[in-house]
């Protein structure tokens, strides 16, 4: 009889995440804490939570618009509950396996788009990826030193990396498949031809990323999606009444990214309150508006997609019925 591992990793994970948490909190001042939190009125709230809706509108866009681009019919509800089930699965459970559960709700009933739904999924991140890095170099003056050598030794090498991967994947993806096709096609198994009918339609497929007129949008969407997650920080400095940089919106930014990666927790809760408040900490915050920027922020941008996700998977009957023409699919142009 096999001995039970020890859950080791998730314990420690767990630990991490805790101890995260207790540090956030360490050495505050609850009275001035709560003065700090109740600064905050309602109009500003309801901005910020208007700009967290906005960002994740123009998330399910960018990737509607993918996934249509690369040839896969599907429509725009259906893309919205993939992204917002994927969005709540990161949320909630202490992994990061939101995209395959995007990937499993859009091509569950048509495994032969699986690969182009992977493509699109893939090119978000690529897309994402360079924006980061590049708001990261922005910023990294006021990075902490650990941090700083993090991005300059593994965030911009990979993002180079991914807009040299872009780069080959448009101008010589078509030519380097027909390569390495002619070896493939002599394999008699039948796995192998069936590879190959995936990938020829998925080369196919991608051949929009050539065109300006379609990569440009793609481009251009990420770009606005990054300043709109930039500019929620500033609208919560803004409703907080805090005078500090705009660079910080920046540096919060890169530096939760970076903390919720891991997956430490449960609504990442420590790393996500470490590493806001250590965003603004350098732009000489008091510690109680520290905290209160990071719960506020914290639960805007958790609540708002899982509150979305319960919405649209309880109406979506309804909207299906109310609203036909989004819900049926319409021939690609």
């Amino acid at each position: 009889m096999k001995k039970k591992r020890f859950p080791l990793v998730p314990i420690v994970k767990a630990i991490i995440g805790g101890t995260l948490l207790l540090v956030s909190f360490w050495g505050v001042d609850w009275l001035q804490f709560e003065e700090s939190l109740a600064r905050i009125s309602v109009p500003w709230l309801l901005f910020v939570v208007a700009a967290t809706i906005l960002t994740l509108v123009l998330k399910i866009m960018r990737s509607f618009l993918f996934l249509r681009n690369f040839e896969v019919e599907v429509n725009f509800v259906r893309v919205a509950e993939a992204f917002f089930l994927g969005q709540a699965v990161n949320i909630l459970l202490p992994s990061r396996g939101g995209e395959l559960v995007r990937l499993g709700y859009l091509s569950a009933d048509r495994p032969l788009v699986a690969p182009q739904v992977t493509a699109a999924i893939v090119l978000e991140k690529l897309l994402d990826l360079i924006a980061m890095s590049s708001i990261a170099f922005a910023v990294s003056a006021y990075l902490p030193t650990d941090k700083s050598a993090w991005v300059r030794e593994l965030l911009l090498p990979l993002s180079i990396l991914a807009g040299l991967l872009l780069l080959a994947l448009v101008l010589w993806g078509k030519r380097i498949w027909g390569q390495w096709r002619e070896k493939f096609a002599h394999w008699p198994h039948g796995w192998a031809k069936q590879g190959i009918q995936l990938i020829d339609r998925l080369v196919e497929s991608s051949i929009w990323l050539r065109k300006p007129k379609h990569l440009v949008p793609a481009i251009f969407m990420t770009t606005v999606i990054w300043a709109m997650m930039w500019s929620t920080n500033l609208i919560l400095f803004q409703g907080l009444d805090l005078e500090i940089s705009y660079l910080a919106g920046g540096l919060v930014l890169i530096l939760v990214y970076i903390g919720v990666l891991p997956a430490l927790m449960p609504g990442n809760v420590g790393p996500f309150y470490f590493f806001a408040q250590l965003g603004v900490t350098p732009f000489g915050i008091p510690a109680e508006d520290a905290v209160a920027f990071a719960v506020l922020l914290h639960a805007v941008v958790t609540l708002t997609p899982l509150v979305a996700c319960g919405i649209l998977m309880v109406l979506s009957e309804s909207v299906r019925k109310l609203l036909p023409s989004l819900w049926k699919s319409r021939p690609l142009v």
